[in-house]
């Protein structure tokens, strides 16, 4: 022991501390060699809020950051969804306000942080509120079949309990519980979410609703089947020259109607038709008001909810589709001095339009032409286009691409001057 202090002397301790620098100098570059420092951009990382009062709740969405990582290259490329985080911390937060914080981002070892984008946040702070025993209403149903009568729906439990924040909470109107009886056969109950609602009827977003689910009970009577109600439209074949239907006939406001009687009549129904509307001479659309339905040939003892109902006949100009071939292709916008050779010289063009005009429509009547937008010499690729007489529609046009050659102007020879 006693030579211990005398190894221990300045010449071998400084010896002793540059073997261990050169030591970890060579595990550096060993380590740099096989695996090296590298960085990274992550996508957009949400930010969450930290250490904030309970009863206090933040208002806006905080907007994501983009995180520029570095460290080597093994664990930079092992990073997974979530090894990053991103907080904000409101821990020191204890008045409602808007407020500006720094956000802090979490890595894994050996991971570093480059740069945070953006590196601050805004964060508005509200207080949060309860409201208790708020009503539950039940919406008024839509698109209620006509054969089914809604005898009472309630709602249980009948009222919730609102929590958010204190500035939203105020804009809440009622909760309602939605009812939605198509396609029912009979009474029904089912657990629905309530709907928080301002007084214009907009949901309210960020209001939490306990419980979360309540349960509606509707009694329904279920009278008769629902039938269609099919337009009898005569006198389509008399229509002034150039008319036709644009479509078929509508019933308004709905097509239904509700036929009751013995279940075995009511089966062999498969349609209520009207009595024939005569549709003969029609230029333009009309609604035919309270046509009655065609009820001569229901059986005894079935009827029907209704016996007239209203028809909508739009009426079109009927329209013609006609091809012109072989239309000369025009050059336009040529360059002075050059010269346009088009190739092909013609094309075919399909239009279409009332048959009034289409009839008497000529191939004169039809520019076909290539805009060369003053280029210089060279060989071109260019579409055509087409010009038509008011009321005739364009619908294609064959070839859509044509070849067009722009040649320079041929220099005239300058006489030479005599002796």
């Amino acid at each position: 022991m006693g030579s211990l202090p005398r190894y221990l002397g300045a010449d071998n301790l400084a010896r002793m501390v540059i073997a261990l620098v050169l030591a970890f100098a060579l595990w550096a570059w060993v380590t740099a060699r096989n695996d090296p420092e590298t960085a990274r951009t992550l996508s957009p990382i949400q930010v969450t809020p930290a250490g904030l009062d309970p009863a206090l709740v933040v208002l806006n969405q905080l907007p994501p950051v983009q995180v520029r990582v570095q460290g080597p290259r093994s664990r930079i490329e092992a990073l997974e969804s979530g090894s990053v985080q991103a907080t904000v911390d409101l821990s020191e937060i204890r008045e409602p306000g808007i407020y500006t914080r720094p956000v802090d981002v979490r890595t894994p070892r050996f991971v570093r942080v480059r740069e945070v984008t953006p590196p601050e946040v805004t964060v508005q702070i509200d207080r949060l509120a309860v409201r208790e025993n708020v009503p539950v209403e039940p919406a008024k149903p839509t698109n209620v079949p006509p054969n089914l009568i809604i005898k009472s729906v309630t709602v249980r439990p009948e009222s919730v309990k609102l929590t958010g924040p204190q500035e939203t909470l105020a804009q809440v109107a009622r909760v309602e519980a939605p009812v939605q009886v198509e396609g029912r056969a009979g009474s029904f109950q089912e657990a629905v979410t309530p709907v928080v609602r301002d007084e214009n009827g907009a949901e309210v977003p960020g209001i939490r609703v306990e419980p979360p689910a309540v349960t509606v009970i509707v009694e329904l009577e279920v009278r008769g089947q629902v039938r269609r109600v099919v337009p009898n439209i005569v006198g389509t074949d008399r229509l002034p020259s150039g008319y036709e239907l644009a479509g078929p006939p509508t019933v308004i406001p709905t097509d239904e109607v509700v036929v009751e009687g013995p279940e075995e009549l009511v089966s062999q129904i498969p349609f209520i038709s009207t009595v024939p509307i005569d549709v003969s001479g029609l230029t333009e659309s009309r609604i035919f008001w309270d046509v009655p339905l065609d009820l001569s040939r229901l059986p005894q003892g079935v009827t029907v909810d209704r016996q007239t109902v209203a028809v909508s006949v739009q009426i079109r100009r009927s329209t013609e589709g006609r091809t012109f071939q072989g239309v000369p292709i025009q050059a336009i916008n040529v360059l002075p001095g050059t010269q346009v050779q088009v190739n092909p010289t013609v094309a075919d063009v399909r239009v279409e339009g009332p048959q009034v005009l289409v009839a008497t429509l000529t191939a004169a009547d039809i520019t076909v032409y290539v805009d060369v937008g003053y280029a210089e010499a060279g060989i071109y690729q260019l579409p055509l286009r087409v010009s038509l007489p008011p009321g005739v529609q364009y619908q294609s046009v064959t070839p859509e691409v044509v070849q067009v050659s722009v040649q320079a102007p041929t220099p005239t020879p300058t006489p030479t001057p005599g002796p």
